[in-house]
């Protein structure tokens, strides 16, 4: 497994594992709510995927938001990849490039049923911020972490 820069050749493989997770944890790809599907490479500030030989396996991506933050977004993995350090290899790519960016707090929203993703996001110093990004009837958590 390499953790990789998107490069166009991802697309249909990063597509693909997006809609499998949100399916996994019901929910649907939405056209007004997932637009970086039509062209992910254009839709991020930087954006990783994971790759098996030619398969994403995983993703991360960040998107510039105000005042020196970024939101991490797309911090999917395969079921197949879960458990092996992928997404802790993956995130931490993804808080390197923000701190080298001098970005200054990384936001994110998860599902409250991605109990895994919570650990880990817990595990590096993000902490619960109140407030709600509900999606397709589900709550959904945010989370923000200062950088130094």
């Amino acid at each position: 497994m390499t953790i990789v820069p998107f490069a166009a050749a991802h697309a249909d493989g990063f597509r693909s594992l997006v809609v499998e997770t949100l399916r996994e944890f019901d929910f649907e790809a939405d056209p007004e709510l997932d637009t970086d599907l039509v062209d992910p490479g254009a839709a991020y500030s930087a954006l990783w995927v994971a790759v098996e030989g030619d398969e994403v396996v995983g993703s991360v991506a960040l998107r510039e938001v105000d005042g020196g933050a970024v939101e991490l977004k797309r911090m999917y993995l395969r079921p197949g990849a879960r458990g092996h350090g992928t997404g802790k290899q993956l995130l931490g790519v993804a808080l390197a490039w923000a701190r080298a960016n001098e970005k200054q707090t990384v936001r994110l929203d998860t599902s409250e049923r991605m109990v895994a993703a919570q650990k880990l996001y817990e595990a590096h110093g993000f902490r619960r911020v109140a407030g709600s990004a509900p999606r397709q009837g589900q709550c959904r958590l945010l989370y923000e972490l200062a950088l130094d």
